[in-house]
């Protein structure tokens, strides 16, 4: 399944960003995420049976990762996920996070990344990838 399915299949809106990890010598960068829902009729109905509290959205083969503005740690709300097709069979990533310091002052961080995979991970399994 490309990105731009996976992410039809998945609801992130409103759950916080925790941690991203970006690991140079897999060419990976795991973004750990409040919870991940899946989404099994086309829309997010509430449905939690596949929840995966604190889980991981992994892209995977990835080529450029950039933040915007520079500076901010992504660390609380995500609003927005997309990914077109790109060059090279890759897809451009475009997540929008919240980034809130210590006083409350806050900006949106937009991450932008090429990967040509994407996967979930459940925290309480790690190393086992959910690609579909």
């Amino acid at each position: 399944m490309d990105i731009i399915q996976f992410l039809r299949t998945i609801f992130v809106g409103d759950r916080g960003c925790k941690s991203i990890l970006i690991d140079g010598w897999r060419s990976e960068v795991k973004i750990q995420v409040t919870c991940i829902s899946r989404v099994r009729t086309g829309a997010w109905s509430c449905y939690t049976d596949e929840d995966l509290i604190d889980g991981f959205m992994i892209f995977e083969g990835v080529s450029s990762v950039e933040f915007e503005p520079p500076g901010a740690i992504p660390n609380d709300a995500i609003n927005d996920i997309r990914a077109e097709e790109w060059a090279g069979g890759q897809y451009l990533i475009v997540m929008s996070v919240d980034a809130v310091n210590s006083i409350g002052d806050h900006v949106e961080v937009e991450i932008r990344m090429r990967a040509k995979n994407m996967a979930l991970e459940d925290v309480a399994k790690p190393g086992v990838r959910i690609v579909g």
